[in-house]
Protein backbone atom coordinates (compact mmCIF):
# COMPACT_ATOMS: atom_id res chain seq x y z
CA UNK A 1 0.00 0.00 0.00
CA UNK A 2 1.55 3.13 -1.06
CA UNK A 3 0.71 6.13 0.58
CA UNK A 4 1.10 9.94 0.03
CA UNK A 5 2.35 11.31 3.86
CA UNK A 6 1.60 15.35 4.81
CA UNK A 7 3.05 16.58 7.89
CA UNK A 8 1.46 19.76 9.38
CA UNK A 9 2.91 21.90 12.36
CA UNK A 10 5.96 20.42 14.27
CA UNK A 11 4.78 17.16 15.77
CA UNK A 12 3.36 16.23 12.14
CA UNK A 13 6.56 17.53 10.38
CA UNK A 14 8.46 15.67 12.27
CA UNK A 15 6.25 12.63 12.66
CA UNK A 16 6.29 12.56 8.51
CA UNK A 17 10.31 12.19 8.91
CA UNK A 18 10.08 9.43 10.74
CA UNK A 19 7.96 7.77 7.67
CA UNK A 20 10.62 8.82 5.53
CA UNK A 21 13.57 7.49 7.45
CA UNK A 22 11.07 4.33 6.91
CA UNK A 23 11.03 4.41 3.67
CA UNK A 24 14.47 4.37 2.86
CA UNK A 25 15.46 1.50 5.73
CA UNK A 26 12.80 -0.71 3.60
CA UNK A 27 14.52 0.22 0.41
CA UNK A 28 18.18 -0.20 1.91
CA UNK A 29 16.59 -3.43 3.60
CA UNK A 30 13.68 -5.01 1.57
CA UNK A 31 13.91 -3.57 -1.72
CA UNK A 32 10.39 -2.39 -1.13
CA UNK A 33 8.79 1.43 -2.36
CA UNK A 34 6.45 2.18 0.35
CA UNK A 35 5.45 5.71 -0.92
CA UNK A 36 5.11 6.97 -4.49
CA UNK A 37 7.77 7.14 -7.07
CA UNK A 38 9.70 5.20 -9.93
CA UNK A 39 12.54 3.19 -8.99
CA UNK A 40 14.88 6.09 -10.23
CA UNK A 41 12.99 8.63 -8.06
CA UNK A 42 14.01 9.72 -4.52
CA UNK A 43 12.36 7.37 -1.99
CA UNK A 44 10.83 10.55 -0.16
CA UNK A 45 9.42 11.73 -3.09
CA UNK A 46 5.62 11.01 -1.18
CA UNK A 47 6.26 12.87 1.87
CA UNK A 48 5.90 16.32 2.74
CA UNK A 49 6.36 19.01 5.73
CA UNK A 50 4.52 21.90 5.80
CA UNK A 51 4.90 24.26 9.14
CA UNK A 52 4.49 28.20 9.84
CA UNK A 53 7.11 28.22 11.44
CA UNK A 54 10.98 27.74 9.33
CA UNK A 55 12.74 26.99 12.76
CA UNK A 56 10.96 23.78 12.81
CA UNK A 57 11.63 22.89 9.09
CA UNK A 58 15.39 23.25 9.61
CA UNK A 59 15.07 20.12 12.13
CA UNK A 60 13.65 17.35 9.81
CA UNK A 61 16.66 14.81 8.79
CA UNK A 62 14.86 12.84 6.19
CA UNK A 63 12.65 14.94 4.13
CA UNK A 64 14.49 17.55 1.44
CA UNK A 65 14.52 21.04 2.72
CA UNK A 66 13.64 22.04 -0.26
CA UNK A 67 10.66 23.83 -1.23
CA UNK A 68 9.82 20.93 -3.42
CA UNK A 69 8.94 18.88 -0.24
CA UNK A 70 8.96 21.65 2.35
CA UNK A 71 5.71 24.18 2.49
CA UNK A 72 6.53 27.26 4.43
CA UNK A 73 3.23 29.10 5.04
CA UNK A 74 2.58 32.79 5.97
CA UNK A 75 5.80 33.94 4.57
CA UNK A 76 3.77 36.78 2.96
CA UNK A 77 2.07 38.30 6.10
CA UNK A 78 2.34 39.12 9.43
CA UNK A 79 4.00 35.44 10.45
CA UNK A 80 6.91 35.69 8.59
CA UNK A 81 7.98 31.94 9.49
CA UNK A 82 7.84 32.51 13.18
CA UNK A 83 4.99 30.00 13.95
CA UNK A 84 1.13 30.07 15.66
CA UNK A 85 2.19 30.76 18.65
CA UNK A 86 -0.52 28.20 20.07
CA UNK A 87 -3.55 29.72 17.99
CA UNK A 88 -4.87 26.68 15.86
CA UNK A 89 -7.59 29.65 14.56
CA UNK A 90 -4.11 31.33 13.17
CA UNK A 91 -2.70 27.43 11.85
CA UNK A 92 -6.38 27.03 10.10
CA UNK A 93 -6.92 30.08 8.43
CA UNK A 94 -2.76 30.28 7.05
CA UNK A 95 -3.87 26.58 5.45
CA UNK A 96 -6.87 28.41 3.33
CA UNK A 97 -4.90 31.11 2.52
CA UNK A 98 -2.45 28.50 1.41
CA UNK A 99 -4.59 26.04 -0.49
CA UNK A 100 -2.97 26.51 -3.79
CA UNK A 101 0.88 26.37 -2.59
CA UNK A 102 -0.03 23.38 -0.62
CA UNK A 103 -2.01 21.35 -2.93
CA UNK A 104 0.56 22.46 -6.18
CA UNK A 105 3.88 21.29 -4.57
CA UNK A 106 1.99 18.08 -3.60
CA UNK A 107 0.09 17.71 -6.98
CA UNK A 108 3.95 18.70 -8.94
CA UNK A 109 6.23 16.79 -6.84
CA UNK A 110 4.44 13.84 -4.91
CA UNK A 111 3.63 11.46 -7.66
CA UNK A 112 0.23 11.34 -5.89
CA UNK A 113 -1.25 9.15 -8.70
CA UNK A 114 0.44 6.51 -7.52
CA UNK A 115 -0.57 6.88 -4.50
CA UNK A 116 -3.44 4.23 -2.75
CA UNK A 117 -3.80 6.88 -0.28
CA UNK A 118 -2.82 10.13 1.46
CA UNK A 119 -2.11 10.65 5.25
CA UNK A 120 -1.77 13.72 6.86
CA UNK A 121 -0.01 13.88 10.46
CA UNK A 122 -0.51 16.12 13.24
CA UNK A 123 0.20 17.23 16.98
CA UNK A 124 -3.27 18.38 18.81
CA UNK A 125 -1.86 20.52 21.43
CA UNK A 126 -0.19 23.02 19.31
CA UNK A 127 -1.29 26.00 16.83
CA UNK A 128 0.01 24.93 13.38
CA UNK A 129 -0.68 21.15 12.70
CA UNK A 130 -3.70 20.76 15.40
CA UNK A 131 -5.54 24.11 12.92
CA UNK A 132 -4.71 23.01 9.33
CA UNK A 133 -4.63 19.50 10.10
CA UNK A 134 -8.18 19.25 9.21
CA UNK A 135 -8.04 21.66 6.25
CA UNK A 136 -5.28 19.96 4.33
CA UNK A 137 -7.35 16.76 4.58
CA UNK A 138 -10.37 18.46 2.73
CA UNK A 139 -8.28 20.35 0.14
CA UNK A 140 -6.23 16.83 -0.71
CA UNK A 141 -9.61 15.34 -0.55
CA UNK A 142 -10.90 17.73 -3.13
CA UNK A 143 -8.13 18.16 -5.23
CA UNK A 144 -6.95 14.08 -5.77
CA UNK A 145 -10.00 12.19 -4.83
CA UNK A 146 -8.47 9.47 -2.82
CA UNK A 147 -8.85 8.17 0.57
CA UNK A 148 -7.37 10.60 3.01
CA UNK A 149 -6.49 9.53 6.41
CA UNK A 150 -5.44 11.81 9.44
CA UNK A 151 -3.21 10.77 12.28
CA UNK A 152 -3.89 13.05 15.48
CA UNK A 153 -1.46 12.84 18.52
CA UNK A 154 -2.93 13.66 21.52
CA UNK A 155 -1.04 15.95 24.26
CA UNK A 156 0.66 14.73 27.19
CA UNK A 157 -0.78 14.00 30.93
CA UNK A 158 1.51 16.68 31.83
CA UNK A 159 -0.28 18.90 29.64
CA UNK A 160 -3.87 18.69 30.71
CA UNK A 161 -3.83 21.61 32.95
CA UNK A 162 -2.71 23.90 30.09
CA UNK A 163 -6.03 25.50 29.09
CA UNK A 164 -4.01 26.07 25.08
CA UNK A 165 -3.21 22.67 24.58
CA UNK A 166 -6.38 21.11 26.13
CA UNK A 167 -8.56 23.82 23.84
CA UNK A 168 -6.77 22.88 20.73
CA UNK A 169 -6.73 19.22 21.43
CA UNK A 170 -10.71 19.51 21.69
CA UNK A 171 -11.11 22.07 18.87
CA UNK A 172 -8.78 19.98 16.77
CA UNK A 173 -10.33 16.86 16.82
CA UNK A 174 -13.82 18.06 16.85
CA UNK A 175 -13.15 20.13 13.01
CA UNK A 176 -11.50 16.36 12.00
CA UNK A 177 -13.50 14.02 13.28
CA UNK A 178 -17.15 15.73 12.66
CA UNK A 179 -16.62 18.69 10.67
CA UNK A 180 -14.02 17.47 7.50
CA UNK A 181 -13.77 14.99 4.80
CA UNK A 182 -11.28 12.49 6.21
CA UNK A 183 -12.12 9.08 5.59
CA UNK A 184 -10.47 7.46 8.89
CA UNK A 185 -8.65 9.67 12.05
CA UNK A 186 -5.97 7.14 13.68
CA UNK A 187 -6.22 8.02 17.34
CA UNK A 188 -2.14 8.23 18.94
CA UNK A 189 -2.48 8.76 22.90
CA UNK A 190 1.68 9.94 23.51
CA UNK A 191 1.00 9.13 27.26
CA UNK A 192 0.80 5.28 26.01
CA UNK A 193 4.76 5.58 24.86
CA UNK A 194 6.33 7.75 27.12
CA UNK A 195 9.48 6.49 28.82
CA UNK A 196 9.58 8.19 32.25
CA UNK A 197 13.26 8.10 32.69
CA UNK A 198 14.19 9.27 29.40
CA UNK A 199 14.78 12.91 28.57
CA UNK A 200 12.08 14.60 26.78
CA UNK A 201 13.87 15.12 23.80
CA UNK A 202 14.37 11.07 23.22
CA UNK A 203 11.26 10.74 23.81
CA UNK A 204 9.88 12.42 21.19
CA UNK A 205 11.86 10.67 18.74
CA UNK A 206 11.54 7.24 20.23
CA UNK A 207 7.52 7.76 20.18
CA UNK A 208 7.74 9.40 16.44
CA UNK A 209 9.48 6.31 15.63
CA UNK A 210 7.25 3.91 16.98
CA UNK A 211 4.10 5.72 15.22
CA UNK A 212 5.57 5.11 11.86
CA UNK A 213 6.78 1.76 12.19
CA UNK A 214 3.43 0.61 13.12
CA UNK A 215 2.36 1.37 9.84
CA UNK A 216 5.48 -0.43 8.35
CA UNK A 217 3.95 -4.14 7.23
CA UNK A 218 0.73 -2.51 6.29
CA UNK A 219 2.26 -0.89 3.78
CA UNK A 220 5.39 -3.38 2.31
CA UNK A 221 2.42 -6.59 2.24
CA UNK A 222 0.99 -5.39 -0.59
CA UNK A 223 4.04 -3.98 -2.66
CA UNK A 224 6.29 -7.48 -2.26
CA UNK A 225 7.44 -8.70 -5.75
CA UNK A 226 9.32 -11.47 -4.39
CA UNK A 227 7.36 -14.33 -4.47
CA UNK A 228 9.26 -15.68 -1.66
CA UNK A 229 7.61 -13.23 0.77
CA UNK A 230 3.76 -13.17 -0.15
CA UNK A 231 1.36 -15.06 1.64
CA UNK A 232 -2.09 -14.69 2.29
CA UNK A 233 -2.26 -10.87 1.07
CA UNK A 234 -4.05 -8.03 2.47
CA UNK A 235 -4.14 -5.93 -0.42
CA UNK A 236 -4.38 -1.71 -0.11
CA UNK A 237 -8.65 -2.30 -0.97
CA UNK A 238 -8.92 -4.22 2.23
CA UNK A 239 -7.58 -1.29 4.37
CA UNK A 240 -9.11 1.12 2.20
CA UNK A 241 -12.48 -1.18 2.39
CA UNK A 242 -12.56 -0.86 6.39
CA UNK A 243 -10.79 1.99 7.68
CA UNK A 244 -13.53 4.68 8.35
CA UNK A 245 -14.06 6.66 10.91
CA UNK A 246 -11.82 6.75 14.46
CA UNK A 247 -9.65 4.11 14.06
CA UNK A 248 -6.53 2.70 15.92
CA UNK A 249 -2.86 0.78 14.90
CA UNK A 250 -1.26 -1.68 17.27
CA UNK A 251 2.12 -3.29 17.04
CA UNK A 252 3.81 -6.20 18.94
CA UNK A 253 6.89 -8.46 18.19
CA UNK A 254 8.23 -11.11 20.01
CA UNK A 255 11.46 -13.17 18.95
CA UNK A 256 11.32 -16.67 18.20
CA UNK A 257 14.15 -18.68 19.85
CA UNK A 258 16.71 -21.40 18.00
CA UNK A 259 14.92 -24.59 17.53
CA UNK A 260 16.50 -26.76 20.54
CA UNK A 261 12.89 -28.77 21.54
CA UNK A 262 13.53 -32.15 21.59
CA UNK A 263 13.16 -34.66 18.78
CA UNK A 264 10.16 -36.72 18.35
CA UNK A 265 12.45 -40.21 18.99
CA UNK A 266 15.54 -42.00 18.36
CA UNK A 267 14.36 -44.00 15.08
CA UNK A 268 12.83 -40.54 13.68
CA UNK A 269 16.35 -39.76 12.16
CA UNK A 270 17.08 -42.55 10.41
CA UNK A 271 13.18 -42.59 8.45
CA UNK A 272 13.14 -41.16 4.83
CA UNK A 273 11.39 -37.51 5.25
CA UNK A 274 11.04 -37.90 8.62
CA UNK A 275 12.90 -34.30 8.53
CA UNK A 276 9.74 -32.77 8.07
CA UNK A 277 8.18 -33.92 11.41
CA UNK A 278 8.48 -31.85 14.73
CA UNK A 279 8.09 -32.54 18.28
CA UNK A 280 4.50 -31.41 19.87
CA UNK A 281 5.98 -28.98 22.23
CA UNK A 282 7.33 -27.30 19.12
CA UNK A 283 4.08 -26.68 17.83
CA UNK A 284 2.47 -26.21 21.52
CA UNK A 285 5.66 -23.06 21.81
CA UNK A 286 4.83 -21.90 18.74
CA UNK A 287 0.89 -21.38 19.47
CA UNK A 288 0.93 -19.55 22.71
CA UNK A 289 3.73 -16.87 21.60
CA UNK A 290 1.52 -16.00 18.61
CA UNK A 291 -0.69 -15.78 21.01
CA UNK A 292 0.94 -13.78 23.23
CA UNK A 293 1.65 -11.19 20.68
CA UNK A 294 -2.01 -11.14 19.44
CA UNK A 295 -3.18 -9.95 22.62
CA UNK A 296 0.15 -8.06 23.34
CA UNK A 297 -0.89 -5.99 20.06
CA UNK A 298 -4.45 -4.97 20.76
CA UNK A 299 -2.93 -4.33 24.92
CA UNK A 300 -0.31 -1.63 22.34
CA UNK A 301 -3.20 -0.12 20.32
CA UNK A 302 -2.29 3.55 19.55
CA UNK A 303 -4.62 4.92 21.55
CA UNK A 304 -6.32 3.10 24.51
CA UNK A 305 -9.99 1.98 23.15
CA UNK A 306 -10.81 -1.19 25.50
CA UNK A 307 -13.94 -1.06 27.82
CA UNK A 308 -13.96 -3.93 30.65
CA UNK A 309 -16.87 -6.83 30.37
CA UNK A 310 -17.34 -9.49 33.08
CA UNK A 311 -13.79 -8.51 34.27
CA UNK A 312 -12.19 -8.74 30.73
CA UNK A 313 -11.43 -6.08 28.08
CA UNK A 314 -13.17 -5.71 25.07
CA UNK A 315 -13.43 -3.37 22.18
CA UNK A 316 -16.08 -2.11 20.27
CA UNK A 317 -15.33 -1.46 16.49
CA UNK A 318 -16.83 -1.59 13.12
CA UNK A 319 -14.09 -3.56 11.86
CA UNK A 320 -10.52 -5.07 12.84
CA UNK A 321 -7.40 -6.52 10.31
CA UNK A 322 -4.57 -8.33 11.52
CA UNK A 323 -1.55 -9.07 9.82
CA UNK A 324 0.89 -11.89 10.88
CA UNK A 325 4.49 -11.53 9.93
CA UNK A 326 7.28 -13.74 11.01
CA UNK A 327 9.51 -16.73 9.08
CA UNK A 328 7.83 -19.05 7.37
CA UNK A 329 7.67 -21.80 9.79
CA UNK A 330 5.94 -19.66 11.85
CA UNK A 331 3.50 -18.60 9.66
CA UNK A 332 0.67 -21.37 9.86
CA UNK A 333 -3.08 -21.71 8.96
CA UNK A 334 -3.23 -22.67 12.89
CA UNK A 335 -1.37 -19.35 14.00
CA UNK A 336 -3.68 -17.58 11.37
CA UNK A 337 -6.79 -19.36 12.48
CA UNK A 338 -5.95 -18.48 16.13
CA UNK A 339 -5.59 -14.74 15.58
CA UNK A 340 -9.11 -14.90 13.86
CA UNK A 341 -10.61 -16.65 16.48
CA UNK A 342 -9.04 -14.02 18.86
CA UNK A 343 -10.17 -11.04 16.96
CA UNK A 344 -13.84 -12.79 16.94
CA UNK A 345 -13.48 -13.06 21.13
CA UNK A 346 -12.17 -9.59 21.81
CA UNK A 347 -14.13 -7.78 19.35
CA UNK A 348 -17.85 -9.32 19.09
CA UNK A 349 -19.43 -8.48 15.34
CA UNK A 350 -16.54 -6.80 13.92
CA UNK A 351 -15.92 -7.30 10.27
CA UNK A 352 -12.62 -9.18 10.20
CA UNK A 353 -9.87 -8.73 7.82
CA UNK A 354 -6.60 -10.83 8.35
CA UNK A 355 -3.21 -11.75 6.20
CA UNK A 356 0.18 -13.11 6.28
CA UNK A 357 3.75 -11.89 5.61
CA UNK A 358 6.08 -14.40 5.26
CA UNK A 359 10.51 -14.59 5.49
CA UNK A 360 11.27 -10.77 5.93
CA UNK A 361 12.12 -11.45 9.39
CA UNK A 362 14.47 -14.43 10.49
CA UNK A 363 14.22 -14.28 14.30
CA UNK A 364 10.87 -12.32 14.97
CA UNK A 365 7.21 -12.77 14.47
CA UNK A 366 5.03 -9.50 14.80
CA UNK A 367 1.20 -8.58 14.16
CA UNK A 368 -0.29 -5.59 13.45
CA UNK A 369 -4.11 -4.48 14.63
CA UNK A 370 -5.85 -2.01 13.15
CA UNK A 371 -9.39 -1.56 14.59
CA UNK A 372 -11.79 0.96 12.78
CA UNK A 373 -14.51 3.00 13.47
CA UNK A 374 -13.80 2.30 17.15
CA UNK A 375 -16.87 2.68 19.63
CA UNK A 376 -17.88 2.31 23.48
CA UNK A 377 -14.57 2.06 25.62
CA UNK A 378 -11.33 4.15 26.88
CA UNK A 379 -10.88 6.33 23.45
CA UNK A 380 -14.57 7.80 23.48
CA UNK A 381 -14.25 8.96 27.04
CA UNK A 382 -10.95 10.07 26.27
CA UNK A 383 -13.11 12.45 23.01
CA UNK A 384 -15.42 13.27 25.68
CA UNK A 385 -13.18 14.85 28.40
CA UNK A 386 -11.44 16.91 26.41
CA UNK A 387 -14.43 18.05 24.80
CA UNK A 388 -15.74 18.82 28.70
CA UNK A 389 -12.35 19.71 30.03
CA UNK A 390 -12.14 22.63 27.01
CA UNK A 391 -15.55 23.95 27.43
CA UNK A 392 -14.98 24.55 31.48
CA UNK A 393 -11.69 25.88 30.53
CA UNK A 394 -12.93 28.56 27.77
CA UNK A 395 -15.42 29.56 30.64
CA UNK A 396 -12.85 29.82 33.13
CA UNK A 397 -10.14 32.04 31.54
CA UNK A 398 -13.33 34.13 30.18
CA UNK A 399 -14.36 34.88 33.86
CA UNK A 400 -11.00 35.66 35.51
CA UNK A 401 -9.86 37.45 32.00
CA UNK A 402 -13.22 39.34 33.21
CA UNK A 403 -11.78 39.43 36.90
CA UNK A 404 -8.19 41.17 35.72
CA UNK A 405 -9.86 43.61 33.67
CA UNK A 406 -12.43 44.75 36.64
CA UNK A 407 -9.57 45.16 38.89
CA UNK A 408 -8.01 47.03 36.59
CA UNK A 409 -10.68 49.11 36.40
CA UNK A 410 -10.94 50.18 40.29
CA UNK A 411 -7.32 50.75 40.22
CA UNK A 412 -8.14 53.17 37.09
CA UNK A 413 -10.85 54.91 39.20
CA UNK A 414 -8.23 55.24 42.40
CA UNK A 415 -6.17 57.27 39.77
CA UNK A 416 -9.04 59.93 37.76
CA UNK A 417 -7.56 62.64 40.60
CA UNK A 418 -4.20 62.18 39.54
CA UNK A 419 -2.88 64.59 36.50
CA UNK A 420 -2.16 63.25 33.22
CA UNK A 421 1.06 63.93 31.92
Amino acid sequence: MKFVVVGAGQGGSNIADEFAAMGEWVWKNRHVRIFTGSESDPINTGVFAMNLGAGDLYGLNHIPQTDDHTILMGTTDEFRGRGAGKVNADGAEQARRNARKITSTIRDHGDVFRADAILVCATTAGGTGSGSVGVVADLLKEEFKKPVYCMLVLPFESQYDEPDSVVNTATCIKKVMENSNADAVFLVDNQKFVRKNEPLGVNYAQINRRIADSFMDIMCVGEETDRRYIGEVLDANDVIRILKGPAAIGVSTSSVPAQNTPSASMLSRFRPGSSKYRHFSVSKAQIERAQNVVHSALAELSVECGHPSDGRIMYDAQNVLGLFSGPPHETTEEIVEMMDTIFADRIPGAGRRKGTYPGRTSDTISVTVMVCNIGLGAAMEKVEWFYKRATEMMGETRDKRANRENLWDEVTRSGELLPNL
